[in-house]
């Protein structure tokens, strides 16, 4: 009987699944992309569909297409096999229930209680209608699984105790708050709260958003799920399983601060569009981001306060290389409030989005309140200082060398002064070590290991020989039997990767036989450099030693160096 393993790996195209995940391209018979596990500016992520493997040259990582999603997704195993099987319409069960994992339980536990949320909403004709009012159709309410939980602080533990969910359970997964000295039982974590899922990126719930319903000034108008084994706030984005095709296709991202403002984005057609939750923008909401898109749209309110707000999701920004852009709102609305009266206004605001420098330069060049524009930051001395205050902090942390000289040229014609005076200012600007000691690894941060030239010789030998099996026997005669099977117990456990590299460096040659000659000829000449190399050491150690020490050392050294220049000529 064909193993679940093989069944799902029959069904599904290694290029289709990465391809769900990271903006492929062509290259020769293989396809490439940016590596989403280490940023990089030059694509060194490679698929093989002839093989059904994938390798990064960059961080040295590869595998199938179950190791990728089981990396990307940061599943276990059996998790990943299970969301494959089912993309794949293969039967999978858990061999035995009693066995399933802690997660398991926690997402069945999640979907029991929303079920319990919605039911919940379908009879409290007020929620809905409050919904109604902030511009929800029914359609969006059901898609997106909102629900309810009302007043009450023994509502949901009931419900998922009948259903056989322990109360370890429900309070390891934040439903329920452990008992404390003034609760002797465990009570529910949202009550009186409208009930957003929050779901990871394959569209598992993994933890709620409650928005309080009703005038209670001493509750926080809004509570998530706290840190459990399966959610992390830092590393999930609001709706990001809705919008990871868009933001492909799209190539933008829109990030709004709130869920009402996401889902009616999606309502109308924005399905680009992702938020927060519960926390600020972090280093690995960007990298599920970048693996899609480097087009970033912020919809923040549209003056100086808003942007410092935002400054440090800014700054992060730009250091991961994303370009970023302002949606300029008007009447000082939110996404959600003008999406409801205007959604076309919205759309206009999302098209003609500017550039956050740009942005900037506009929003200070504007007249203070109560100030005229003679004698507002429109003088240009002031407003000198006002760029050098809040855009140099900016323009320092692009990842563009060209963009910082653009927009450095740029402010040098605004106020009238040299590139050199302006490009002298950035670099005074210091960049806060708290601002980025989280930001995303660069791509020189985990350097491959050091390997000396013949070794990559070797590599590139061996993986050509793999792919091209005719080359097999020519090169075990230049190599010599005892080199090529040494060649063969070194690097058969990296067979993928550097078969892939030999198809990524010769896929378009012409003469096989010549590329393999030419690193042949290559490698031969660095074995004798390396034997030089050795000699010549050995010969300055032995400067006092009787000439039938040193002659035949001296007749090597100049036969290899007559070698190295005869091949050399060829």
């Amino acid at each position: 009987m064909t193993s679940t393993v093989e069944q799902v790996k029959a069904r599904l195209a290694i290029v289709e699944v990465v391809g769900g995940y990271l903006k492929l391209e062509r290259a020769a018979a293989n396809w490439r992309a940016r590596c989403p596990f280490h940023q990089e500016k030059t694509p060194s992520f490679f698929v093989s569909p002839g093989r059904g493997t994938w390798h990064c040259f960059g961080c040295n990582r590869g595998g199938d297409l179950i190791s990728f999603v089981q990396e990307i997704e940061n599943l276990d195993f059996v998790g990943t096999l299970k969301l494959l099987a089912e993309r794949a319409g293969v039967e999978f069960q858990v061999p035995n229930r009693a066995l399933a994992s802690l997660k398991d339980r926690l997402y069945l536990l999640h979907e029991a209680a929303n079920r319990h949320y919605t039911e919940q909403l379908s009879k409290s004709p007020a929620v809905l209608d409050y919904l109604t009012t902030r511009g929800l159709t029914a359609e969006t309410i059901k898609s997106f699984r909102l629900g309810f939980a009302p007043a009450g602080w023994r509502n949901i533990g009931p419900i998922l105790d009948r259903q056989n969910f322990k109360e370890a359970e429900s309070i390891a997964a934040g439903l329920l708050v452990a008992p404390t000295a003034s609760h002797r039982e465990a009570y529910d974590r949202f009550r009186q709260r409208i009930m957003f899922p929050l779901f990871d990126s394959v569209g598992r719930i993994v933890g709620f958003s409650g928005r309080i319903f009703g005038d209670d000034d001493k509750q926080a108008k809004y509570l998530n799920s706290p840190d459990t084994p399966l959610y992390d706030k830092s590393k999930l984005l609001y709706l990001y399983d809705r919008a990871r095709l868009a933001l492909r296709t799209a190539d933008r991202c829109i990030l709004v601060e709130g869920q009402m403002d996401a889902l009616l984005s999606h309502q109308v057609g924005l399905v680009e569009t992702v938020a927060v939750s519960g926390t600020a923008l972090s280093p690995d909401h960007l990298t599920l981001i970048k693996r899609l898109t480097n087009n970033l749209i912020m919809a923040f309110d549209a003056d100086l306060a808003g942007i410092t707000a935002g400054q440090r999701a800014i700054e992060l920004a730009l250091a991961a290389g994303f370009e970023v852009k302002i949606a300029v709102l008007p009447n000082d609305n939110d996404p959600a409030d003008l999406i409801k009266t205007d959604p076309e206004q919205w759309r206009r605001a999302v098209a003609e989005a500017v550039h956050i420098i740009d942005f900037m330069l506009t929003v200070l060049q504007r007249p203070r309140p109560g100030k005229s524009e003679a004698t507002g930051l429109a003088d240009q001395r002031a407003l000198a200082h006002a760029i050098e205050r809040e855009v140099y902090p900016f323009i320092v942390r692009l990842a563009n060398p060209l963009d910082q000289a653009f927009f450095i040229n740029q402010i040098a014609v605004l106020l009238g002064l040299s590139d050199q005076v302006i490009k002298a200012g950035v670099e005074k600007v210091k960049i806060n070590p708290a601002r980025t000691e989280s930001a995303p690894a660069t791509e020189t941060s985990a350097p491959p290991p050091a390997r000396t030239r013949r070794e990559r010789l070797e590599e590139m030998i061996f993986g050509l020989i793999v792919w091209r099996a005719e080359l097999a026997p020519p090169a075990r005669v230049h190599l010599g039997s005892e080199k090529f099977d040494q060649l063969n117990a070194a690097l058969t456990a990296r067979r993928d990767e550097l078969t892939l590299a030999a198809e990524v460096a010769y896929g378009r040659a012409n003469n096989f036989n010549e590329e393999l000659n030419e690193l042949l000829a290559y490698w031969q000449t660095e074995v004798w450099r390396e034997e030089l190399a050795v000699l010549l050491a050995k010969l300055k150690q032995l400067q006092s030693a009787p000439p039938a020490v040193v002659t035949p050392l001296l007749a090597r050294c100049q036969n290899l160096s007559q070698k190295i220049n005869n091949l050399k000529k060829l």
